[in-house]
């Protein structure tokens, strides 16, 4: 049996424990049911896809897009990032106040003259 090392801060404390999730998810379930072990990699593989998503938003991806990229998302499997730029910029530009996407829009024909 291996013990992680699990380390917590607060403030200026700080605590180091040992615990033991078990060597496998063979063990882990004997340890603490599947219901808990399916329970945790429900919750850590929604955490994972969340942060996948909001990749695919920041590279100006909309919804449809982020659903069609995340069909194929396999949890644990590290996924290409791809970068829309014009997509980002449009992104960025929709969550600006009217004057400042007027500003932008200003100083971007400037710099075509």
């Amino acid at each position: 049996m291996a013990d992680t090392s699990i380390k917590a801060t607060k403030n200026d404390n700080s605590a180091t424990i040992s615990y033991n999730f078990g060597e496998g998810v063979d063990e882990a379930v004997e340890l603490f049911g599947a219901d808990v072990v399916f329970a945790g990699f429900v919750k850590s593989a929604t955490i994972t896809a969340q942060a996948n998503m909001r990749r695919h938003l920041e590279a100006g991806a909309s919804e449809e897009d982020v659903q069609a990229k995340m069909n194929d998302w396999k949890p644990g499997v590290v996924a290409r990032r791809t970068k829309d730029p014009v997509g980002a910029i449009k992104n960025k530009f929709a969550n600006l106040d009217e004057a400042a996407q007027k500003e932008l829009i200003k100083a971007l024909k400037s710099q075509l003259a």
